[in-house]
C-alpha cells in the first residue's frame, strides 16, 4: 500500500513542481520507482554465529528499555541514563548536547517499526517523540529554529533550575554569541529552560525523521505535527538565507549552511540543503518548490537568493563532499550526510536529478576512493541506506550486504556500559584522526567497542581504553533504526 500511495504522490509532485524542470523529465532511462515494503530478498549471514539473542529478539528488548528508562515520565525526548545502585532503578539522565539527534533517529526507527508491522506501540511511541521534536521548535520562541534540548527541572532525574543556570557562567547573550541553558519565565512552558546554539547535526536529524514519518506512516495526528516541524525550517531556511539563526539574532556555531560558507565543505552543506527544501516543497508546496529549483538548482535561470554566494546550481557542489579524507575524515559530516541523501532520494522525483543523487550516494557517500571507504567500514545503517537507495543499474553488493547483517548478529544484546574496553593495545596504530585519536586501518569490531548510543555515527577505526560502567545505559536507537529499516525493506526477516 505504501509504495502505491508513493507512487501517486510522485505523479502529482512531479507534475507541480516541475519549475523548469520538463527537459529533465524526457530522461525516460532513470527508473524513479523507489523500493519498498518487502521489496528485497532476505540477507544471509551463514558463518557468523552472533548473540544468543536473535534479531527480532534484541529489538524487543531494546524497544522495552527504550519506553521504560530511556523516555522519562513527563518528557517526550530520548535520553542515555544512570541506573542506581540496584540496576533497575532510574537515577539520573545523561545529559547530551545531542538530546534532539537521538530522540529523531529514534522516532525513524518507529516509524519503520509501524510501517513493517502496524505495532500500535511503535505508533504511540512516534507520536509521543514527534511532539518532543515540535517542542523542541515551539520552546524556543523563534519559527523554525531548534532547541538542543529542554528540560523540566522539577522531573526527577533532571538537574535543577540552579544547576542549569550554574552550567554556563560565562555566557552572556546580550555581549556575544555564546550557548547556555535559558528559563523560560512566561506562556506554556515558563518554568522550564531550553539550550540554545543548535547545529546542523540536530536539523539533519530531525528532518530525516520528518522524511520516514511522511513516507510511512498515514496517522492523522503524525502527519500534521510533521508538516508543521518541516514548514517551521523551510521558512527558517527560505528567509534567513539558509543560515540557522539563534534567539539572539545570530547565526548559531555550526549553523552556516549555504554552499559558499567557510564552515564546511560545499558539497556537504549543499546536499544538507537541498534535502531539506525538497522535503519542504514535498510538504507544503509552491513556496519551497520556488527556492529549491530557481535557487538551489537554478532552473529558471541565474538568480542570487543568498547574499554570501554567486549564483550556482548546488548539484555542481556536491562532488565536493569531503567524506573521503583518509584518516582525517569527520565521521558525525558522514551522518549527517547519509541522513540527508536518505531522505533526497526518497522524495526526488525529476529523473535527471534522481540520477545525480544516487550517482553522488555511490561516489562520495559509498565508495569514496580513499582507504576508508564507507563501502568496508561494516556500518550496518548505512549499507543498508545504499542498498534500498542506489541505482538500481549498480551491481548488488553481495559481501557488503552479508556483513551488514553479520554486525548486527554480533551487536550486543545490552547497552550497557558493562565490560571495559581497550583496543588500543590490541590493534596497531596507523595514523591519527581529525582529533588526533589513534586509528588502526581494520574495523573494528562492534562487540568491542566502547558503548555508546548511536555506534553507526562513530569512526569504526578509532582505538580506545575505557572502564567498565555496567549503570550508565546508552539509548538504543542505533540497534533499532537499523533492525526496523532492515525489516521494512525485506532485509531482514521476523524469523531471524
Amino acid at each position: 500500500m505504501h509504495r502505491a500511495i508513493w507512487l501517486l504522490t510522485a505523479a502529482v509532485v512531479t507534475g507541480c513542481g516541475d519549475g523548469g524542470g520538463g527537459e529533465a523529465q524526457q530522461d525516460a532511462a532513470v527508473d524513479t520507482a523507489r523500493p519498498g515494503a518487502g521489496d528485497f530478498e532476505p540477507l544471509a549471514c551463514p558463518d557468523v554465529v552472533g548473540t544468543p539473542e536473535t534479531l527480532a529478539e534484541k529489538a524487543a528488548r531494546f524497544d522495552e528499555v527504550a519506553q521504560r528508562w530511556h523516555i522519562p515520565a513527563g518528557q517526550d525526548l530520548l535520553f542515555s541514563v544512570i541506573l542506581q545502585a540496584d540496576g533497575d532503578t532510574l537515577d539520573r539522565v545523561s545529559m547530551s548536547d545531542n538530546v534532539g539527534t537521538w530522540s529523531a533517529l529514534y522516532a525513524a526507527s518507529q516509524a519503520f517499526r509501524y510501517a513493517a508491522t502496524r505495532s500500535p506501540e511503535s505508533l504511540d511511541n512516534l507520536r509521543r517523540i514527534v511532539r518532543g521534536e515540535r517542542a523542541m521548535l515551539e520552546i524556543t520562541g523563534v519559527r523554525g529554529l531548534f532547541t538542543r534540548a529542554f528540560i523540566n527541572p522539577a522531573l526527577p532525574g533532571f538537574p535543577t533550575a540552579e544547576q542549569l543556570a550554574a552550567m554556563y557562567p560565562d555566557c552572556d547573550l546580550s555581549v556575544e554569541h555564546c550557548k547556555r541553558y535559558n528559563e523560560v519565565t512566561s506562556g506554556p512552558w515558563a518554568g522550564w529552560w531550553w539550550k540554545n546554539d543548535v547545529s546542523k547535526d540536530e536539523y539533519a536529524a530531525h528532518m530525516f525523521s520528518m522524511a520516514v514519518a511522511w513516507e510511512l506512516v498515514d496517522d492523522p495526528e503524525i502527519r500534521s505535527q510533521v508538516e508543521d516541524i518541516v514548514l517551521a525550517v523551510g521558512d527558517h531556511m527560505v528567509d534567513n538565507e539558509l543560515h540557522i539563526v539563534d534567539v539572539d539574532g545570530k547565526v548559531t556555531y555550526y549553523g552556516e549552511m549555504h554552499a559558499y560558507s567557510m564552515g564546511d565543505y560545499p558539497g556537504f552543506n549543499a546536499l544538507l540543503s537541498l534535502s531539506w527544501l525538497r522535503l519542504a516543497a514535498v510538504v507544503g508546496g509552491q513556496k519551497y518548490e520556488d527556492f529549491y529549483y530557481d535557487c538551489l538548482l537554478q532552473r529558471a535561470g541565474e538568480q542570487t537568493c543568498i547574499a554570501d554566494e554567486s549564483p550556482q546550481p548546488y548539484t555542481e557542489h556536491l562532488p565536493q563532499m569531503g567524506l573521503g579524507l583518509d584518516c582525517k575524515t569527520n565521521w558525525n559530516n558522514h551522518n549527517m550526510a547519509q541522513l540527508a541523501m536518505y531522505g533526497l532520494l526518497r522524495h526526488e522525483n525529476d529523473p535527471a536529478l534522481l540520477a545525480e543523487y544516487r550517482r553522488v550516494l555511490a561516489t562520495e557517500l559509498w565508495d569514496t576512493g580513499d582507504r576508508f571507504p564507507m563501502r568496508v567500514q561494516q556500518n550496518s545503517l548505512y549499507t543498508f541506506f545504499y542498498l534500498v537507495n542506489r541505482d538500481p543499474a549498480d551491481a548488488w553488493p553481495a559481501e557488503e550486504a552479508s556483513t551488514a547483517l553479520c554486525v548486527l548478529k554480533t551487536f550486543p544484546a545490552s547497552k550497557a556500559h558493562s565490560y571495559a574496553v581497550d583496543t588500543l593495545s590490541t590493534y596497531t596504530e596507523v595514523c591519527t584522526g581529525r582529533s588526533d585519536d589513534p586509528m588502526t586501518d581494520v574495523p573494528i569490531p562492534i562487540g568491542v567497542r566502547e558503548m555508546d548510543n548511536f555506534h553507526w555515527i562513530n569512526n569504526p577505526y578509532q582505538l580506545e581504553q575505557a572502564a567498565a560502567d555496567p549503570l550508565s545505559i546508552e539509548s538504543p536507537e542505533d540497534y533499532l533504526l537499523a533492525y526496523w529499516l532492515g525489516r521494512y525493506y525485506g532485509l531482514i526477516t521476523e524469523e531471524m
